[in-house]
C-alpha cells in the first residue's frame, strides 16, 4: 500500500495494488466512516469532489 495524498480535502488516498483508495481521516463521532475504492486516480480525486461538494 503506498500513500498517495495524505490529507486530500480531508482524505487519506493510497494505491493498493490496482486500485485507489480513500479513507476520511477523523470522522465526526456518530458518524460512518467514509471509503471510496476506484481503479483510476483521477476517479476518486472526482468523488471526494462531488462528496465535499454535496
Amino acid at each position: 500500500m503506498r500513500t498517495i495524498y495524505e490529507n486530500y480535502r480531508g482524505f487519506r488516498v493510497f494505491k493498493h495494488m490496482n486500485n485507489y483508495n480513500a479513507i476520511i481521516n477523523k470522522p465526526e463521532e456518530n458518524e460512518h466512516e467514509v471509503v471510496f475504492d476506484h481503479s483510476q486516480l483521477i476517479e476518486i480525486l472526482n468523488t471526494i469532489d462531488k462528496y465535499i461538494e454535496q
